[in-house]
This record gives C-alpha cells, sequence and structure tokens, in this order.
C-alpha cells in the first residue's frame, strides 16, 4: 500500500512539474511580468526563462547571467520575466525552466504570450508645403478664390474664344472673296483671249 501511495505521489507531483500553458493578452507597448507557474521557493540550482528554445536570462543562487536576446529583459517580481514595453513580435511561448538542487526534481513551465498589433493614431496636419529648399524659412499659403472670380475668369475665357473664332471665319470669308475675284479674273482673262484669238 505505502508503494502504491509513493507512485500516486510521484505521478502528482510528475504532472504538476509539466505544467500547461497560461495565457497572458497584453496591448502593444505595454510592461509585461511573466510569471513562472511553477516558481515556489529560492530552493533551486538555477532558473532560467527562454522564449521558444532561445535563452533569455538565468538566475544561480545569488548571480545573474543575461544572453544575447534580441530585446531587455529583466527578473521581476518572485523571478518572473519582466518585458518593458512589448511588441507584437514579442508575442510566443516562454519557458520557465529551475533545475533542483541534488535530490529533488527539476521543472518547468509555459507562459504563452500575445501582444496585440501596435495602433498608432494619424492626426491630420494643415501644415503649408514649402515651395523649395531654397525657401525653406517662407511656407507657401494658399487661399480659396472667391466665387465671383471664378465665374469672371470662366466668362473672360469663354468671350475670348468666342472673338477668335468670328475673327478667324471673317478671315477666311476675306481670303475666299479673294480667292473666288481672282478666279473670276483669271477665267475673264481666259475669256478675253479666246475672244481675241478668234477675232
Amino acid at each position: 500500500m505505502s508503494q502504491a501511495v509513493l507512485f500516486i505521489s510521484l505521478l502528482l507531483v510528475q504532472i504538476t512539474a509539466q505544467s500547461r500553458p497560461g495565457e497572458v493578452l497584453k496591448n502593444c507597448n505595454d510592461d509585461v511580468t511573466l510569471e513562472c507557474p511553477i516558481f515556489s521557493s529560492m530552493d533551486f540550482y538555477s532558473l532560467t526563462w527562454y522564449k521558444d528554445s532561445t535563452p533569455i536570462i538565468r538566475k544561480r543562487k545569488h548571480e545573474t547571467q543575461t544572453s544575447n536576446f534580441s530585446r531587455d529583459a529583466e527578473f521581476g517580481e518572485n523571478l518572473g520575466l519582466f518585458l518593458p514595453k512589448v511588441k507584437p513580435a514579442h508575442s510566443g511561448t516562454y519557458k520557465c525552466d529551475i533545475k533542483a538542487n541534488v535530490g529533488q526534481q527539476n521543472k518547468e513551465g509555459h507562459v504563452s504570450l500575445t501582444v496585440t498589433e501596435c495602433v498608432t493614431q494619424i492626426e491630420p496636419t494643415t501644415k503649408a508645403t514649402t515651395v523649395n529648399s531654397t525657401w525653406s524659412s517662407q511656407t507657401l499659403r494658399l487661399e480659396e478664390f472667391p466665387f465671383t472670380w471664378s465665374v469672371t475668369g470662366y466668362l473672360s475665357v469663354a468671350i475670348a474664344k468666342i472673338l477668335l473664332s468670328l475673327i478667324s471665319i471673317q478671315v477666311n470669308i476675306l481670303l475666299f472673296k479673294f480667292i473666288l475675284r481672282k478666279y473670276f479674273c483669271f477665267a475673264e482673262k481666259i475669256k478675253d483671249n479666246k475672244n481675241d484669238h478668234r477675232a
């Protein structure tokens, strides 16, 4: 009977040592401390945090070692992993790995971090654009033309087109009359020349 109790106790210790991943949801640029789900006391040889299989930070007794992780990280309360200003790229599964002292059991726990997308609000600007680099201190000021100026401009262009068209038509008529006169004069000369040859 005592062997059965010992077996069940060892089985329970193994199940609790292999915890399921906890879920942590944070907004972009939040600070987060991931709690080690298996941490219970300072009685261990080393505690190491990993992201996937990459080591982040390790604690051995009174010594802290950092690795070449891609961002700043440090130990937080109860040796949780403190990550300042998280981004969506920091989402993933983090592992807390405890190496036990001689005669005790190693443990590992997992925490899943999900960081929401960063949203930046774009405020509309009403700055005037500069004309060129030599006028960088002067800005182009845009003004709307009044309605009457717009109508006057369109009417002026329309009247100018009409006048040019009338002038063009008049020139064509005069040119046509000139050509007809020349033709009839030439035709009369030919007729007179024929009459002179007959006589």
